[in-house]
C-alpha cells in the first residue's frame, strides 16, 4: 500500500503531539516495508524550514545546525519516497476551487499523480471527501485502526 503523508504528519511526530503514537505506528510500518510512504518535494523543503527554526529556538546554529539538519532530513528520506508533481497537476492544485489552501491542493495533486492508496494528514477538515473524491483521507489514528 503507497501512502502520501502530509507535511503535518512529520510536525506531530517532531513535535510529540496529540496523535504521535500513532504517526510512530506508521512510520514503523514503512521501516518494516508494510507500507510505502511517499511526500511531496515542498515537504522536504517545508521541513528543512522548519527544523532550521527549531534548532534557532534552541540556540543551535552554523555549521552545527547544517550539519544536524542533514541529518534529519537524511532520516526522513531514508524513510520515505519523495513524489513528483509535474506542471499539469501544479496547474490543477493551483486552480482547484474546492481548496482553500493551495498548499493542501499541491499535497492532494500529488498524491494523485504518485497513485497512492491512502492520504494522512492531520488536518481532515481541508481535505474532506467533498474535496478528495479521488483518494481516501485518514489521520493517523484513523489509518493505524484501519491498515494497521
Amino acid at each position: 500500500m503507497k501512502v502520501f503523508l502530509d507535511t503535518n504528519i512529520f510536525v506531530e511526530y517532531f513535535q510529540k503531539r496529540d496523535q504521535y503514537k500513532y504517526v510512530n505506528k506508521i512510520f514503523k510500518a514503512i521501516e518494516d516495508n508494510k507500507i510505502q510512504g511517499v511526500v511531496s518535494v515542498g515537504c522536504v523543503y517545508t521541513l528543512a524550514y522548519l527544523i532550521r527554526m527549531q534548532f534557532k529556538r534552541i540556540n543551535i546554529y552554523r555549521p552545527e545546525q547544517t550539519q544536524r539538519l542533514r541529518e534529519t532530513l537524511n532520516t526522513i528520506l531514508d524513510l520515505v519516497t519523495v513524489g513528483n508533481i509535474n506542471h499539469k497537476h501544479l496547474v490543477t492544485g493551483v486552480n482547484d476551487d474546492l481548496f482553500d489552501d493551495v498548499e493542501d491542493s499541491f499535497q492532494y495533486q500529488c498524491a494523485i499523480q504518485n497513485k497512492c492508496d491512502a492520504l494522512v494528514t492531520i488536518n481532515l477538515k481541508d481535505f474532506n471527501t467533498s474535496v478528495c473524491t479521488k483518494i481516501d483521507v485518514y489521520s493517523p489514528k484513523d489509518f493505524v485502526s484501519i491498515f494497521l
